[in-house]
Formats: C-alpha cells, sequence, structure tokens
C-alpha cells in the first residue's frame, strides 16, 4: 500500500520553500540602488524557506524523522519567524533612503530570537512540542510552548506595523523634498506593506480560533504567504528600483534672519524670474541653494504661505506653464510630451496625472477646448 506523504497544503509550502530559495539566490543577478537591499531581500526570502521547512517537518506527520530532526527544528523554525519582521522592515527602509546602512543598534533586532532559543533550550521544547498537544506535557513547558508560539505571531506583526510607518514616513518627506516623484512606485510599496500586516492579523485570528475553538484553519496562511512571496518579487524588480529615494539632508546652515514676507519673495524670484521649477528633478536643496536660502526655510514659507509641500508647489507652475502650451495655437505642433519636457516634468504618467488633478482634465482635452474657445 502506498503512503501518502504530501496533501495539496503541503505541495503548496514545497513550493514555497523552493521559489523561496531560488528568489534568494536570483537577487545577486538584480542590479540595485544599494546593494544592501538585495542582501536584506535575499534574507527575507531564506526566513520564509526555512519557516516553512519546520511548519512541514511540525505538522507533517508521515514525513521520516529522527531524534536530531526533532530536537533542531524549533532552532530554526522560532528564528526564521522572528527575522521576516526586521528583515522586511530594514529592506522598505534600503529602498527608500539612498544613504542607508545598517548600524550597532540594528544588532538588537536579534534580541527577541535569542529570547526564544533560550526558552528552547530552557524548557528542551522538540518539534513534536510545538503541536500544542497538551497530552503528557508538563504545563511549565506548555506555557513556554505557548508563548513561543504567540510572541512568533506577534513580533512580525509589531515589525510589519513599524514598517508602514516608515513608509508613512517616507512618503511625506518624499513629497516635501522632491518635484518629481514616483507615485505609482509609492502606491504600490503601500499595498505590499499593508498586506503582509492583514497576513499578520489572519495568522493571528487563525491561532485565537485555533487554541478557542479547534477550528484547523491555519492551513489558509499557506496560500497567503505564498501569493505575498510572489508580491514582494515583483515589486521588487518592477517597482522598488524607480522608488524616489530620500537621504539624510544635509546641515541647513545658518537659519535666515528674513522675515516671513521677504522669504516669500525670494521664493516668487526663484519661480517668477529664474523658473527653477523648468529644471527636472529640482529638489528643495537644489532649490534653496539657488536662492542662497537654507532649506528649512524655504520649505516652511512654502507651507505657511501656500498651504503646500515642494512637491505640489512646483508643480502647479508646471501645470501652469504646460497649460499656456496648450493653450497656444502657435505651439499646436508640440506634442504632449514636449509639452511636458519643456514645462519641467519628466514623466508622461505623472504629468496627466497632475495636469488632471489640478485642472479635472487630460492635457488633451483641455488643449482642443482651449483652441476652440480662441476660434
Amino acid at each position: 500500500m502506498t503512503t501518502l506523504y504530501f496533501n495539496l497544503n503541503d505541495v503548496i509550502l514545497i513550493l514555497s520553500i523552493g521559489l523561496s530559495i531560488v528568489l534568494a539566490l536570483s537577487q545577486t543577478l538584480f542590479s540595485s540602488k544599494l546593494p544592501i537591499s538585495k542582501y536584506l531581500l535575499s534574507g527575507f526570502f531564506v526566513s520564509i524557506a526555512l519557516a516553512d521547512i519546520g511548519i512541514l517537518l511540525i505538522w507533517n506527520e508521515y514525513l521520516p524523522t529522527s531524534d536530531t530532526l526533532e530536537t533542531l527544528t524549533p532552532y530554526f523554525y522560532a528564528p526564521a519567524m522572528l527575522l521576516k519582521g526586521p528583515l522586511l522592515m530594514l529592506y522598505v527602509a534600503s529602498i527608500t533612503h539612498d544613504d542607508f546602512s545598517l548600524t550597532g543598534t540594528d544588532w538588537l533586532h536579534f534580541i527577541p530570537t535569542i529570547i526564544v532559543i533560550s526558552v528552547i533550550a530552557f524548557f528542551g521544547i522538540g518539534s513534536s512540542f510545538l503541536r500544542l498537544d497538551t497530552f503528557g506535557i508538563d504545563s511549565a513547558v506548555y506555557r513556554a510552548v505557548d508563548f513561543i508560539w504567540w510572541f512568533v505571531k506577534l513580533t512580525p506583526f509589531a515589525y510589519f506595523v513599524y514598517s508602514l510607518y516608515i513608509v508613512r514616513k517616507y512618503h511625506k518627506t518624499v513629497f516635501s523634498h522632491n518635484s518629481s516623484v514616483n507615485e505609482e512606485a509609492i502606491v504600490w510599496l503601500y499595498l505590499i506593506t499593508v498586506a503582509y500586516i492583514c497576513s499578520a492579523v489572519w495568522s493571528l485570528m487563525l491561532s485565537f480560533l485555533a487554541v478557542a475553538y479547534r477550528l484547523p484553519l491555519g492551513i489558509t496562511d499557506n496560500y497567503i504567504n505564498f501569493i505575498l512571496l510572489i508580491a514582494l518579487f515583483f515589486y521588487s524588480v518592477s517597482h522598488a528600483q524607480r522608488l524616489t529615494t530620500t537621504k539624510g539632508l544635509k546641515n541647513p546652515g545658518n537659519k535666515s534672519n528674513d522675515n516671513i514676507d521677504d522669504l516669500i519673495n525670494k521664493v516668487m524670484s526663484g519661480i517668477q524670474d529664474q523658473k527653477l521649477y523648468l529644471k527636472a528633478n529640482i529638489n528643495v536643496e537644489q532649490f534653496s541653494d539657488m536662492l542662497d536660502l537654507p532649506y528649512r526655510d524655504v520649505s516652511f514659507a512654502i507651507n505657511r504661505a501656500f498651504d503646500k509641500n515642494f512637491f505640489e508647489f512646483i508643480n502647479f507652475y508646471r501645470v501652469e506653464e504646460a497649460k499656456r502650451y496648450l493653450g497656444d495655437k502657435e505651439c499646436l505642433n508640440m506634442s504632449i510630451m514636449e509639452v511636458l519636457l519643456e514645462s519641467g516634468f519628466n514623466s508622461k504618467s505623472s504629468f496627466q496625472r497632475f495636469f488632471k488633478r489640478l485642472t479635472g482634465e487630460s492635457p488633451t482635452e483641455y488643449r482642443n477646448k482651449a483652441i476652440n474657445q480662441t476660434d
């Protein structure tokens, strides 16, 4: 009689393990703005593979096992589960900051792993204990196992939430300091981090249902994690490289003695006289240097006087410049691409999106309407 070792859920786990290993190894083949981001993502994929191997060994009762495997499984399964969170968080930080580097404090992220390994070693917890079968288990050991299960679920959730905080902080910073931003890449980054938070919440809820009502729904985790694995890889090769990164801003210099009105006048001089908004990819530091002002004063003046961040402020004048071209009959020979480049934009999608946001019309619709009114 043939013994069936794997069911459909196990097949998904095996596919996830294989794919994780392939994705981890393939990171060396892809270019990256910051090489460390590739290693962090590789580490995340490896942690997924090890965690899935642990799940397979813990819950599949038909696989051949040994005392050595029984002992070692918790030692790589629990750390792999715990390290997913900090690795994803550090990866998000690395792709959003072009001056990112690991510091001494980053080693503190290993503390949860050290705690769990210490608990496993002290209570002698093997993989069979992790199945939460209370029969024949000492109450202290059972509480230790219960602690491990909840700890490896809650810790990644906390890191995923913090990753979303990093994305939100990055979002505000990049729009405050840059005139050209890849908004689509930011939206996808939000979706990825929120998806991992939802996955962690789902996993916590399933754990609660399993403990309270013995509902065997944990297998759905395997399917969700497999989908997220593919989504994260897709993002890393299609959008992460196009993110507008931020960096630690240089020393702002001496604070300006100008009052708010003088600051606004100087900012408007850069707009009206120097037409600095026509410089593609100009950021607040470059804009401020050309006006010989501290960038913090320039940001303050723009926010105070116009209730806009730097991105909205610069692109407002770029749209005004584009409207001038589109409404001029003598410029009918200019294509939309030529208009956006002459206006300071460097992306057709960004131009069309921002133009419609401010005017309610596409550039083509605006041009047709303006020319018809002139006629």
